[in-house]
């Protein structure tokens, strides 16, 4: 053995220096009392060098006595897949057809699934689009489990919608255990946020009285009984949702955690959860906790331990359309008026809250430094909260002027003509002294929570004292994201900010602030893409007009710039009005953006330096076509001459008749897709004056929960469904219920929405033309998703209408046509598509009398 001195220290502390050991070798660390016993700190350690192959043991100072707390892990030699071997398990006459009743040969699935063992056996980067009916979650699981198992190396796979994830752990993961034959351990991972901590369940019925401003004794007392009978532990698994403010005072949070000096770590629900994760294969998470991992790895450095989720070299990022978008949510900033006046009434609501339930226990005890603690929180605390309320109050009576009054209508800050709100000298003190009331508050807080913690009071009191360092730091959190929000030198030129009009939950006014990266590519390259061994990405739609290029620009995948960048030398494409309604509305409460930060790391925009040598990524390309027979299953349906998209009444009028006519043809079975919810109202009044919900039932985005929208539709078989943007994907309704699809718009984005807007400026200022290489891509996609949700079956048969014209009137229809699945396009006068519409459905048997088949 050749020892060798790597750190020293002094009587309290040692560095764990171990960057440049091999693997194999053991960190030797002394304690000089002679007792060898691992501190909690000595066995931190070890985990960690342990993931780096090391091993750890304690010596006293005469080396003469050892204490080993972890072995050397054994050298890992990687196991290459055996792409053939996995190709004969979704092949004819392999395991899926014995097992599978309804199996049938997917050549597109197999060909996934070959590339994407290949890349787990050579690393790099994998984008596969996957038509519909693919079965591209099959193609990627197998090669991920089976690396686990062989390597011992997990995979995350990263979802954007619970549909998914559900399908995931409920359907092909036990398919998938079955077809490999072995034990294979998964996790459906959620935020922290999610689940419910039993101590301050008990705690907060314990202090309701003091905490809550109405009657919770009925809510609080329900969650006990679901605590006592819930293995899961979260709020999905509630069968009705808790108010917000008991939400707040129970649900589990890391800043108020005990860890393991909790009387219930056994039993927490979120602990558990996280004990499965890290000894599961595959993860299942969606997008934003992925990010909520990585924002945490950015800011430590850590990419080999865990974070938020444990550590990981592969990852598949399916539906990875929506990265981009989830990325831009999850790196930003969002605040509410109210969200901002809650975090403060968590310590005071008219008498009620943290504040009153410490010192009602501390009035109970009577000792001295109880009095001197309900002295300062009276003399100090109290007074620093009403001082940070007025101030706040007074910023918003400030801005309010200057936000739009209708919900979810936006102003931008900054940028091409944008306002700045602190250009205002008035409004300027109001936000100077907001953030010096802030800080106030949060110094008093800090005070009395040392004070408290460190004092006779410290145990009695410590949940309490958790709950003052909660609201302590994020009163600091939102202090630095206000300034991020209307501090154009803190947020710097790579930040979009912007104000919104929004509703709080119970109505009156809400005011939204926001702030966003304008380019997140880069963060997705740096932090994830270099930092796996493996990445897959796939979707039914990845690119536009056959190419991926657009997807690899915007998540930090490309070589060069788009290469599409319209006809040579073009202007903006005539016709495309930016001051028109050409995109989607938010499909989302405002108000809800500004709930309370759930993470312990403060999510902000940053950008972080690159490394001085990046790594290198090997991209491979892959377009897997649709086992569908469009030409054959689907006819795609453009009437013109029935108004300029989005040009008034008339048009919603005219979309409101022709839903008519193809409800009489198919028997109902429709989704009629919208860009925006006017548009959508409107059309569901026009249809209910028509007085046609006796033969077919009108079922509407905003009148009942999404879900059961679905439901209703599925179980109906006859309905016509109105929906927005959160229809046009994430939407499986395969057989007979959905017959017909009318779509009302290109789906353009809204221009002067604020993020839209500060990209387009960001390509414009490179040379660029940002319609064509942004906002055309863009609506391809999404019109591709839309135009997916007809045909999920090789049974399926339907039409597709979309009642904007411009996709054959205007130069970039082309571009757009060609991003779509190749169904036969018929175009021409109403009366011209309605006769090949009657001739269609009567062809496929499809309609009242005879709709299309189940499927199996």
């Amino acid at each position: 053995m050749n020892p060798r001195v790597v750190a020293r220290g002094n009587p309290h502390a040692v560095i764990a220096a171990a960057r440049d050991a091999a693997v194999g070798e053991i960190l030797l660390h002394n304690h000089p009392s002679g007792l060898l016993e691992p501190s909690d700190a000595d066995l931190l350690v070890a985990g960690r060098v342990y993931e780096e192959g090391l091993g750890t043991a304690i010596v006293d100072n005469e080396a003469r006595r050892l204490y080993v707390i972890t072995e050397p892990p054994r050298p890992r030699v990687r196991v290459s897949l055996d792409v053939e071997a996995l190709d004969a398990l979704v092949a004819p006459g392999g395991a899926l057809s014995v097992r599978h009743p309804g199996y049938e040969d997917r050549p597109g699935q197999r060909e996934m699934l070959r590339r994407v063992a290949r890349r787990y056996n050579d690393g790099g980067v994998t984008i596969v689009e996957g038509g519909t009916g693919t079965g591209k979650s099959l193609a990627y699981l197998l090669p991920a489990v089976e690396w686990a198992l062989r390597n011992g190396e997990r995979t995350i796979v990263s979802t954007a919608t619970i549909n998914l994830q559900e399908q995931l752990v409920g359907k092909d993961l036990p398919l998938v255990r079955d077809l490999l034959g072995e034990d294979i351990r998964w996790a459906l991972v959620k935020g922290r946020g999610n689940y419910v901590s039993i101590r301050r369940a008990r705690l907060a019925a314990e202090s309701a009285a003091q905490l809550f401003e109405d009657d919770r004794s009925d809510e609080l007392r329900g969650l006990l009984e679901w605590i006592d009978a819930t293995d899961d532990g979260s709020r999905s698994d509630l069968s009705s949702l808790p108010s917000d403010d008991v939400w707040e005072e129970v649900r589990s949070d890391g800043d108020i955690c005990l860890g393991a000096r909790c009387p219930h770590f056994q039993g927490c629900f979120y602990q558990r959860s996280r004990r499965e994760a890290a000894s599961a294969n595959l993860l299942v998470v969606n997008h934003h906790l992925l990010f909520t991992d990585l924002d945490i790895r950015r800011a430590s450095r850590n990419f080999t331990q865990a974070a938020v989720l444990p550590p990981y070299r592969h990852i598949v990022l399916d539906e990875a359309h929506n990265v981009e978008d989830a990325a831009t949510t999850h790196m930003g900033v969002h605040w509410t008026r109210n969200g901002l006046f809650r975090l403060l009434s968590r310590l005071d609501r008219r008498g009620k809250g943290i504040l009153t339930a410490i010192h009602d226990r501390l009035k109970g005890g009577g000792s001295g430094p109880g009095v001197e603690h309900m002295t300062r929180i009276e003399e100090r605390v109290r007074p620093a909260l009403d001082q940070a309320r007025a101030r706040l109050g007074a910023f918003f009576d400030r801005l309010e002027p200057i936000v739009p009054a209708e919900e979810g209508r936006t102003v931008r800050l900054g940028g091409e003509g944008g306002l700045e709100p602190l250009g205002d000298l008035q409004t300027n003190e109001a936000f100077a002294t907001l953030l010096s009331a802030l800080g106030h508050l949060e110094r008093e807080i800090g005070e009395l929570r040392g004070r408290l913690e460190d004092g006779e009071w410290g145990e009695a009191l410590e949940g309490r004292v958790l709950d003052l360092r909660s609201v302590e730091r994020r009163v600091g959190a939102a202090r630095f994201e206000l300034r991020l929000v209307f501090d154009p030198e803190e947020a710097g030129g790579a930040v979009v900010r912007w104000l919104e009009g929004g509703r709080a939950r119970r109505g009156g006014r809400n005011v939204v602030l926001a702030a966003a990266p304008v380019q997140p590519g880069h963060l997705l390259r740096e932090s994830l893409f270099t930092m796996v061994d493996t990445a897959v990405l796939t979707s039914a739609t990845l690119t536009t007009r056959g190419s991926f290029a657009f997807l690899r620009d915007r998540l930090g995948l490309a070589e060069a710039p788009p290469v599409d960048e319209g006809p040579s030398g073009s202007a903006p494409e005539p016709g495309f009005d930016p001051d028109a309604d050409h995109g989607f509305e938010p499909d989302f409460d405002p108000a809800d953006r500004g709930a309370l930060l759930h993470d312990p790391v403060p999510a902000r925009p940053t950008q972080a330096e690159p490394e001085d040598e990046e790594r290198e990524i090997e991209v491979e390309e892959v377009v897997v076509p649709s086992p569908f027979d469009y030409p054959r299953q689907a006819m795609f349906c453009v009437p013109t001459g029935i108004g300029e998209a989005g040009s008034g009444d008339a048009f919603q009028r005219e979309t409101a008749r022709i839903t008519e006519v193809l409800a009489e043809l198919t028997g109902g079975g429709i989704f009629v897709l919208f860009t925006s919810h006017a548009a959508l109202r409107r059309v569901a009044d026009l249809l209910r004056e028509r007085r046609i919900e006796g033969r077919w039932p009108i079922l509407v985005q905003g009148d009942a929960p999404r879900a059961r929208l679905l439901d209703d539709f599925i179980r109906s078989e006859r309905a016509i469904l109105l929906g927005t943007s959160s229809f046009w994907e994430g939407v499986d309704v395969p057989g007979r219920p959905l017959r017909g699809l009318i779509l009302q718009k290109i789906p353009f984005r809204v221009p002067t929405e604020p993020v839209t807007e500060a990209r387009v400026e960001a390509i414009e200022a490179a040379g660029g033309n940002a319609f064509w290489s942004f906002s055309l891509p863009i609506a391809a996609l999404r019109l591709k998703q839309g135009f997916g949700r007809l045909i999920r079956s090789r049974e399926d048969r339907g039409a597709i209408l979309l009642l904007d014209d411009r996709i054959v009137s205007r130069r970039y229809g082309r571009y757009l046509r060609e991003s779509l699945p190749d169904a036969p396009l018929v175009k021409g006068t109403w009366e011209d598509v309605e006769r090949a519409l009657k001739a269609f459905y009567a062809a496929q048997g499809v309609g009242g009398a005879a709709p299309r088949a189940p499927v199996s």
